[in-house]
C-alpha cells in the first residue's frame, strides 16, 4: 500500500472590503453634554429606595414569608418562615389574584408533621385555595 502525501492547504482568497465613509447628518437640535460618571453613581444611589409592595398587608397581620412553590394536586404551599407559627392559628395568603384566609390545620417539615415551626424553617402548609409563587403569607392576630 502506498501512503498518501499530506498536501499543504493554500489559504482561501477573500475579497478586501473597501471602507465606506458615512456622512453624519447635522441636526439643528443641540444636545446637552453627556453626564459624567459621578452623576450617574449618585443617581443610582438615590434610586436604591426599597420597592413598593404590590400587596397591601392586613392591619393585624405579621408577615410569615412568601410562597416559594404551590403544589396543586395536594393543595400545599412551600415556604420559609420569617416568624413562628403553630397549628390552629389564623393565616392569610395574599397575592395579585389570591386571597385565602384560613386556620392552619396541617403543617410539615420535610416528611414529618409538626405542630409549630420557627423562623428559617422550610415548611409545607395545606391551604384551601389556590396560591402562586411570590404570594405573601401573613399571620393574623
Amino acid at each position: 500500500m502506498k501512503k498518501k502525501k499530506a498536501r499543504a492547504k493554500a489559504p482561501k482568497k477573500t475579497k478586501a472590503r473597501k471602507a465606506v465613509k458615512s456622512k453624519a447628518k447635522k441636526s439643528s437640535v443641540k444636545r446637552p453634554p453627556a453626564k459624567t460618571a459621578k452623576k450617574r453613581k449618585t443617581a443610582k444611589k438615590a434610586a436604591a429606595a426599597p420597592p413598593k409592595p404590590g400587596v397591601i398587608a392586613p392591619v393585624n397581620g405579621v408577615l410569615l414569608g412568601f410562597v416559594e412553590d404551590y403544589f396543586a394536586k395536594i393543595g400545599v404551599i412551600a415556604m420559609t418562615l420569617k416568624a413562628p407559627i403553630a397549628v390552629g392559628q389564623k393565616m392569610q395568603v395574599l397575592g395579585h389574584t389570591t386571597n385565602v384566609e384560613q386556620t392552619v390545620d396541617s403543617m410539615q417539615i420535610e416528611p414529618a408533621s409538626v405542630t409549630q415551626a420557627g423562623p428559617r424553617d422550610s415548611v409545607g402548609i395545606k391551604v384551601n385555595g389556590r396560591a402562586r409563587a411570590g404570594d405573601h403569607v401573613y399571620l393574623l392576630k
